[in-house]
């Protein structure tokens, strides 16, 4: 028999074609800067699209990498028909609503193909709010204002988290609130995204009141632009209920 060691295949170890350990071992492999902080204190992993570009960006991956690119891609495409979709609700919702011939054009699909997506994830939102036990159902004003309000409510929502990685660098309690609204955004119903909304909303804000006591080195702030996505979204939910 021969002395060499034989060692156990690296997918014996770990299996990357799992999602979500495809996210910590991609995280743990790429993530630098706050991003590896927020990873080794809190173990909030990177967003799929950072963590691809991250496998692609390497000049020599490993197979294992590879694989949890791969496997990261259905997450991925999740986080971008949400896009699609909010932004057709948002097209639609306009005082001239885009014609559907237009944004089924623009989707690379014809317009028949492009409302029946649309109105297929309106359905799954609908079902998912249908599942939601009655004490946690908004209440009858709340509902109304989503009713009316959610498809902006999620176009402000996009916008500021675009910002994740500035937003997860303010603390450890703001990069919590970030990482779960993100599961919430892309999961959820409205009024979920409303309370998350506020939760990130909250956590910043009090971040703030703490940062001013601070001297002005351990101090970190947003981008101007950030600021302005998060005021925008902080104004716009003061309004509900």
């Amino acid at each position: 028999m021969s002395s060499e060691t034989i060692m156990p295949s690296l997918f014996e170890v770990t299996d990357p074609a799992d999602p979500d350990t495809a996210a910590r071992l991609l995280t743990a492999r790429y993530a630098t800067g706050a991003d590896r902080e927020m990873w080794e204190r809190e173990g909030v992993t990177l967003p799929p699209e950072q963590a691809v570009l991250a496998v692609l960006a390497d000049p020599a991956p490993s197979a294992d990498a590879l694989v949890a690119l791969v496997a990261l891609v259905p997450r991925g495409r999740e986080v971008w028909d949400l896009y699609e979709y909010i932004g057709m609700s948002l097209a639609r919702g306009r005082d001239k609503p885009v014609p559907w011939e237009t944004l089924g054009r623009a989707s690379g699909t014809s317009k028949q193909a492009a409302q029946q997506r649309f109105e297929r994830r309106q359905r799954d939102g609908a079902r998912l709010e249908a599942r939601r036990p009655e004490y946690g159902r908004p209440r009858a004003t709340t509902r109304e204002w989503l009713d009316e309000h959610a498809n902006q409510l999620r176009g402000l929502v996009a916008v500021l988290t675009c910002h994740h990685s500035e937003l997860i660098a303010l603390s450890p309690v703001v990069a919590v609130a970030v990482h779960e609204f993100g599961a919430i955004h892309y999961m959820y119903g409205d009024a979920d995204v409303l309370a998350g909304a506020r939760r990130v909303v909250a956590a910043i804000r009090a971040e703030e009141q703490e940062r001013t006591g601070r001297p002005s080195w351990d101090q970190y702030l947003l981008s101007a632009r950030a600021w302005a996505a998060f005021e925008r979204l902080e104004e716009f939910i003061a309004a509900a209920p």
